[in-house]
C-alpha cells in the first residue's frame, strides 16, 4: 500500500522537531471556528476586510484581529484594491487543505451519526 504524501523522516524514523513545529502551528491556527470560517470562505474566494466580518457575523474590529493571526500565522496574503484590502490565501494547495479537513470532519460527524442509536433505540 503506497500513500500519496511523503513525510520525511529522521534516521530513526520519526518526524523532524521542525516539521512537528510547523504542524502544531498550523493546527493552532486553525482551532478557532472564526478563523477557520475565514479560511474557508477564502479558500472559496478572496474578500475585504468588511466581507469577512459580515460572513461570520462578527465587527471589523474582530476581523481584523483574526486577520491578523492568520496573517502572522504566514497564512495569507493581502492586495490593495481601491481603499480596500483584499485578503487571499497564498496557493491553491492551502485552499485545498482546508477544504480536505472540513471534508474530514464532515466525515467524522458522519461516522459519529452512524454508531449512535436512533431515538427508538435509546433506553
Amino acid at each position: 500500500m503506497t500513500s500519496e504524501f511523503i513525510v520525511p523522516t529522521t534516521e530513526d524514523g520519526i518526524v523532524s522537531s521542525d516539521l512537528l513545529d510547523m504542524s502544531v502551528t498550523v493546527l493552532k491556527t486553525l482551532s478557532d471556528p472564526a478563523r477557520l470560517q475565514m479560511l474557508w470562505a477564502l479558500s472559496m474566494e478572496d474578500l475585504s476586510l468588511s466581507d469577512l466580518a459580515q460572513l461570520i457575523g462578527v465587527s471589523p474590529t474582530v476581523a481584523s484581529q483574526l486577520l491578523s493571526k492568520l496573517r502572522a500565522a504566514g497564512v495569507l496574503q493581502t492586495r490593495k484594491s481601491g481603499r480596500h484590502v483584499i485578503y487571499s490565501m497564498h496557493d491553491e494547495r492551502s485552499r485545498e487543505f482546508i477544504r480536505q479537513t472540513l471534508d474530514f470532519a464532515r466525515h467524522r460527524l458522519d461516522l459519529q451519526d452512524k454508531h449512535q442509536p436512533a431515538d427508538h433505540e435509546r433506553p
